[in-house]
């Protein structure tokens, strides 16, 4: 028994920790569009547009690469105790230029790429067991790399398009482990990394001057597989074992933007978007097994019926200039966004969220040094869930875990500590979700 102990210890350790969506899709990609809660579909014009409009790159008039910091906290709480968010710092780094082309192709095509950069890591992912209560759209959302890059196109009549490519890789392979000749447990592992690439896909239209322009984006859905078949024989008993998750999940959004240009000094802008959560597996891991005697078994995790969610963005900002050389930007902005999440969960499942309001705010100066243009942006944003309460309930032998709990202990009069509902889930009787989360950062943009 040791022996097979030490193969499940081993095993477990090759199980994949998830992950859900980006920090963009949490908090924005920069801090001028942070500043306007992510408002930014028709109004980008730099190289955030590969997540918000990647048509919008039509408004780069000159090559730019841009350096930035994004910094995050959480206050959420869980029965009155704060959760925190892992990797609370990350890196932004951008560029985007138009193609150096002649005749007719002259200002048609511009290219660009966005990257968010963890400080020590590539990607990190974390997974929780069904029972835990954690923040599903938060817990390690922001934890990963973003690789995107994105071209445009002008087309005609103020009509431009756009794709970018969101890229990463996904895990697949096999482990093969057993008692090797000196009686330890002796494993082989071959596993690949596969490359994963999701579109994001826009069109924008501008009038003249820019005075008023409507964009249209479309994000498809992104997870990255995690599929593992472990073969293993242990005193001379096969135990096989087949992990199968999805990790790092964005679903598939589409979101319609317009902004205007109110006075010569002001823009306003306004986003509506849908995202197809409903479509999501859960952030579990299914596990599947042949065991001596036992035969076949399946851990499929708890089905919960996610929800598609609606979200509103609207976005202001105020210039002035100070100077022949000297612009300032005054932004806020406030979003409204649904919660995926369903805050009925009687069951085993812990699954914390709530619809969300955001605020922010933020400010940026531009300076022209002759050939040598410079913007440092800086915003900040406060993100509140409503609260959240689930309340749990006993249900009967054989009863879907995600519709109920099961009393662990059957009543006996002959013994009192029996009595009564025997429950270890942490969620038992309730558990109440609330707080909110934060952000701040700075953008700095080099152009020539």
């Amino acid at each position: 028994m040791s022996r097979l102990a030490i193969a499940f210890a081993a095993l477990a350790l090759l199980l994949p920790r998830l992950a859900r969506a980006s920090a963009a899709d949490v908090f924005g990609l920069s801090s001028e569009e942070s500043a306007v809660a992510g408002a930014s579909t028709a109004r980008v014009h730099d190289f955030t547009a590969g997540h918000y409009d990647p048509a919008a790159l039509v408004r780069v008039e000159r090559p730019e690469m841009s350096f930035g910091v994004l910094g995050f906290g959480s206050q959420l709480t869980v029965n009155g105790r704060v959760r925190p968010i892992e990797e609370p710092v990350g890196v932004v780094v951008g560029a985007a230029t138009p193609v150096p082309l002649g005749w007719k192709l002259r200002d048609r095509i511009f290219v660009g790429i966005a990257l968010y950069l963890l400080p020590d890591a590539i990607v990190r992912v974390i997974s929780q067991t069904p029972d835990q209560p954690f923040f599903a759209t938060y817990d390690n959302r922001t934890q990963r790399l973003i690789v995107l890059p994105s071209v445009a196109v002008r087309l005609w009549g103020g009509l431009s398009a756009g794709v970018a490519v969101n890229y990463l890789a996904g895990l697949a392979g096999q482990v093969a482990a057993g008692e090797g000749t000196t009686r330890a447990v002796e494993a082989r592992v071959d596993e690949q990394i596969v490359s994963l690439a999701r579109v994001n896909a826009g069109l924008l239209w501008r009038s003249p001057r820019d005075r008023v322009s409507v964009g249209f984006t479309y994000r498809q859905a992104f997870g990255v597989p995690f599929t593992t078949v472990t073969q293993n024989k242990v005193a001379g008993q096969p135990i096989d074992v087949n992990v199968d998750a999805e990790g790092l999940f964005t679903p598939h959004t589409f979101v319609l933007g317009a902004a205007v240009r109110a006075l010569p000094s002001l823009q306003l802008s306004l986003d509506t978007g849908v995202a197809l959560w409903s479509l999501w597996r859960g952030p579990y891991v299914t596990v599947s097994s042949t065991l001596p005697v036992a035969g076949v078994i399946d851990t499929a995790p708890p089905h919960l019926d996610f929800r598609d969610t609606v979200c509103v963005r609207l976005g202001a900002e105020w210039t002035r200039d100070l100077g022949r050389r000297v612009t300032l930007a005054l932004r806020g902005g406030y979003a409204f966004e649904t919660s995926p999440v369903p805050d009925d969960q009687p069951g085993v499942t812990n699954l914390l969220d709530g619809d969300k309001h955001t605020v922010a705010a933020g400010a940026g100066v531009a300076i022209a040094l002759g050939a040598v243009h410079l913007r440092i942006d800086a915003h900040g944003q406060i993100q509140a869930l409503q609260p959240v309460t689930l309340e749990k309930r006993i249900a009967p032998d054989g009863t879907d875990p995600a519709k109920g709990l099961r009393d662990l202990v059957p009543d006996d009069p002959r013994n009192p500590a029996t009595l009564g509902a025997q429950i270890d889930n942490p969620g038992y009787p309730s558990i109440r979700g609330a707080g909110y989360v934060w952000a701040a950062g700075l953008t700095l943009t080099v152009a020539r």
